[in-house]
């Protein structure tokens, strides 16, 4: 499998071509890993890619114009193969595309770049998605990075949001999600031994927002900047030291989803020759230590 490799004077960072998922972010300063390495039992990635759908489809897939597509939850994406595009010491473009065995559950010939960029404080992460097909189609996108953080061996960690209240938290329960008639707001949520007890905390009107990932005494540890996703996951496995926040433009299927993709909550419609970015900046804290 390859594996391409970004490094700057603070950073290396390693994406495998499976997926075009980052496997590492370390710092070379500190020694210290940001991604979750994989761990059968708890959860065996570390930033999968989720396109055509985010979450759970509680039939399996979708109906489009009468015709019902099965799909996967989180579909495809994470499972297909990467080339590389464009590539300099601190800049990666990746890309898959439609194949023959995708056009078997997702009939449109469909295009997904990775673009990736160092910075002196730690990445920027952008998933553009192109038609490439005559018919317009739906789709939703998500990435889904998890983050190596104590936040099980030590209480008192939480999520910050930025200036603006963000909708939620809204709780999963058998990975499916209710928000509709739910009017609660916040600014902030603590991270306990029981917030991921059901399944993931889904947030909503996220766009433009900044989320910061603060330690027991307030430190801001971590800075994730959303541009166009307007959904945010949070999720994590009890007792784990793993915290994944999940930019998405879609979320989970609702109990009662028809099956219908034109009524599945936060999907999109691309037009024939369309294409649209979603852009994530992670900024990581200098002295930030998992022993703090």
């Amino acid at each position: 499998m390859s594996v391409w490799q970004l490094e700057n004077h603070r950073y290396l960072v390693a994406v495998n071509a499976t997926g075009a998922e980052l496997s590492s972010i370390r710092d070379k300063c500190s020694g210290r890993e940001w991604l979750w390495q994989p761990q059968p039992g708890v959860w065996n990635n570390s930033a999968t890619q989720l396109f055509p759908v985010v979450g759970a489809l509680v039939h399996d897939g979708v109906r489009v114009d009468g015709q019902f597509l099965p799909l996967p939850a989180h579909g495809f994406l994470r499972g297909q193969a990467f080339t590389c595009i464009e590539q300099s010491i601190k800049h990666l473009v990746l890309e898959a595309r439609a194949t023959p065995e995708t056009l078997g559950l997702w009939p449109w010939c469909w295009r997904v770049q990775l673009q990736l960029a160092l910075h002196e404080d730690g990445l920027s992460v952008a998933q553009h998605v192109f038609n490439d097909d005559r018919q317009p189609f739906w789709y939703s996108i998500g990435w889904h990075p998890g983050f190596a953080m104590p936040v099980a061996s030590k209480t008192g960690w939480h999520v910050m949001f930025g200036d603006k209240a963000v909708r939620g938290p809204f709780t999963t329960r058998n990975r499916t999600l209710v928000t509709e008639g739910q009017t609660q707001i916040t600014t902030s949520f603590p991270l306990t031994e029981t917030s991921f007890r059901d399944g993931a905390i889904y947030f909503g009107d996220c766009q433009q927002q900044q989320v910061r990932v603060c330690s027991p005494d307030g430190t801001t540890v971590m800075t994730l900047e959303m541009a166009e996703h307007n959904w945010l996951a949070l999720w994590g496995v009890p007792g784990a030291d793993l915290l994944c926040i999940e930019p998405l433009a879609g979320t989970t299927d609702a109990p009662d989803f028809d099956g219908n993709a034109e009524n599945k909550r936060g999907i999109r419609q691309l037009a024939p020759g369309q294409s649209q970015a979603f852009r994530v900046r992670l900024r990581f804290a200098v002295d930030a230590c998992a022993g703090d």
